[in-house]
């Protein structure tokens, strides 16, 4: 009994004043971002490191190394330096272009982050257009930490219905049960950064990426409460008008009949006039509007037509989730098919109905 009482206190000895290998805060550089590009039959790291522990939480150091492995930068990482290097606050991970479009490297990758014991597996993921090493030594005059930069873009983006994914929990959930992905797209702007694109990714490999209408068109289907859907732009009798939408329903109709899939969306925007000429009497009359209501589904229909088309027809990936509500609601007629669901899919009668009310006019004469 006694000697189990000294363990006791043995082990609560060491869990108060800490485990053997723990290392002082001075001692430690913590990761903000990885940039990863494909280098011939190696891997380039390009590593953001902020200088906290020197009093200042505006300057950065960028290390790079190459190596086969994450395992190899981190080794190259602890002999190239007195601390020791931590990514227990790594923001985020930038993926090169090149080596996004090599499925054996980005299924390597994304093995090693699931598999890492330390690594956040909330962090956040994007592919560079072009070389993430570019994006890692973008000197940005406002928000000089890259990763603190793109961490905050890439939450906002995600919080205001622009970006379906953006850690890696998310992006590996998707690619394992749904085969594909969409992934924020991060590219210099000037002196800066931005993220108007997301990249097509099937059975871990880049094959395309969508515009910004696109995408949009996307994030409408998928998630229309949320969806964040900017100004509809139009011209009548030489004349600007912009309508903004402050509410979206949807609802969805999808048939299974053997091998022949139809789905159909039907959408309702209720909209407002945004900006229009002061003066004109026009938004008085209503066959005017009916002329307004027409031209801008003529416009944004266009766009999900250009969206669904390339998703089917260019690259066949079902970004729009329908094979989940074939499961859900469908399962019997789904798996009948399920083993060549990609032929069913390119197949496929996909359209998108628009209607439009507009509830607000503004102040007119």
């Amino acid at each position: 009994m006694k000697k189990l009482i000294l363990s006791l206190m043995i082990i609560s000895t060491v869990f108060l004043f800490g485990c053997w290998d723990s290392v002082e805060i001075n001692k430690r550089e913590y990761l903000f971002a990885v940039g990863i590009d494909k280098e011939d039959d190696s891997l380039k790291f390009i590593s953001e490191i902020p200088k906290i522990n020197e009093g200042s939480e505006e300057d950065r150091l960028v290390y790079t190394n190459e190596g086969k492995s994450f395992s190899d930068f981190y080794h190259l990482n602890y002999l190239h330096s007195d601390k020791v290097i931590s990514d227990r606050l790594m923001q985020v991970i930038v993926l090169g272009e090149e080596l996004a479009r090599d499925s054996d490297a980005l299924k390597e990758i994304f093995d090693e982050i699931q598999r890492s014991p330390q690594m956040n597996r909330r962090v956040k993921i994007c592919i560079a257009k072009g070389r993430a090493e570019d994006i890692i030594n973008t000197e940005i005059p406002s928000n000089p930490i890259v990763g603190r930069y793109l961490s905050d873009m890439l939450v906002k983006l995600k919080r205001e219905s622009y970006q379906d994914i953006f850690t890696f929990d998310e992006a590996i959930l998707h690619l394992g049960q749904k085969g594909n992905a969409m992934i924020p797209v991060v590219e210099i702007n000037e002196k800066s950064l931005k993220i108007e694109r997301a990249a097509i990714v099937k059975e871990y490999e880049l094959i395309g990426f969508l515009e910004p209408d696109e995408l949009e068109a996307v994030m409408l289907l998928l998630n229309p409460a949320n969806a964040n859907i900017r100004n509809i732009n139009i011209e009548i009798d030489d004349t600007n008008i912009s309508l903004g939408a402050v509410d979206v329903s949807m609802t969805d109709n999808i048939k299974l009949q053997g091998e022949k899939l139809q789905v159909d969306y039907y959408i309702t925007l209720y909209c407002y006039i945004d900006s229009f000429t002061i003066g004109n009497n026009n938004l008085e009359d209503r066959n005017f509007l009916n002329r307004v209501k027409d031209e801008s589904i003529k416009k944004i229909s266009e766009t999900s037509t250009n969206a669904v088309d390339k998703l089917k027809n260019t690259y066949n990936a079902d970004l729009l989730q329908i094979k989940d509500k074939l499961y859900k609601y469908h399962k019997r007629d789904y798996e009948k098919i399920m083993d060549k669901y990609d032929e069913v899919f390119a197949k496929a009668d996909i359209n998108v109905y628009y209607k439009m009310e507009i509830k607000s006019v503004g102040l007119v004469k």
